[in-house]
């Protein structure tokens, strides 16, 4: 096989054939073999938000005589990176660059897709004194990522202990629900709710009598 290219063709030792009436003159021809074209297709690519991107890959097509190698390798590129929110980026990932002598390169973008990190939502054990009003209910995040610590839409912490529960344990007792967020899914862990005994003071009367009386 030859390589793309402009080359000369030269009669070989052709045997000469007698015309009349003419002399025969033989001449250099020129040949030329253009470059193949060879698609550079890029993966598509899917990460979780936050995280790290995963390695940019890319396919070939368009071989000539099996799969080949060439001079310089395309490269691929995104504008993808760890701070780009959650969604569906069409065509994100470009490829360029690329030489060789026998091919020219023919490009088409990959898309990328950032999934949803999980955030999870732990409500906060309370204790409070029968029959006395609830406290606060509260609750703790984890699993932040870029250092931000915001949402679009808080969860609602709620329970269904109130002033007249009866003291002893509620396991479970408070919930969460709710909340949204572009770049979060939401896990829930329920909290315990602890209703104490409260304090019941039993005071004597003072009491009266007249000496030797019962």
């Amino acid at each position: 096989d030859i390589t793309a290219g402009t080359f000369t063709i030269v009669p070989g030792n052709l045997q000469l054939i007698p015309i009349p009436n003419y002399i025969v003159e033989y001449k250099t021809g020129i040949l030329e073999v253009d470059q193949a074209e060879l698609t550079v297709t890029a993966d598509p690519q899917t990460k979780v938000y936050g995280s790290a991107n995963p390695a940019l890959t890319f396919q070939y097509s368009g071989w000539v005589n099996g799969v080949e190698s060439i001079d310089v390798e395309p490269v691929a590129s995104t504008s993808i990176g760890t701070g780009s929110n959650a969604g569906f980026y069409p065509a994100a990932i470009t490829v360029s660059g690329g030489l060789d002598n026998n091919y020219t390169f023919s490009y088409a973008a990959g898309d990328f897709t950032i999934n949803q990190a999980e955030l999870t939502v732990t409500a906060d054990p309370q204790t409070k004194v029968y029959g006395s009003p609830n406290p606060a209910l509260t609750f703790q995040y984890s699993g932040w990522v870029n250092g931000e610590e915001s949402i679009d839409v808080a969860p609602v912490a709620i329970t269904t202990v109130d002033g007249t529960s009866g003291a002893g344990p509620y396991p479970g007792a408070i919930t969460l629900s709710g909340g949204s967020d572009n770049n979060y899914t939401f896990s829930f862990d329920a909290g315990d709710f602890t209703v104490t005994q409260a304090e019941l003071t039993v005071t004597a009367d003072p009491q009266t009598k007249v000496y030797g009386s019962p």
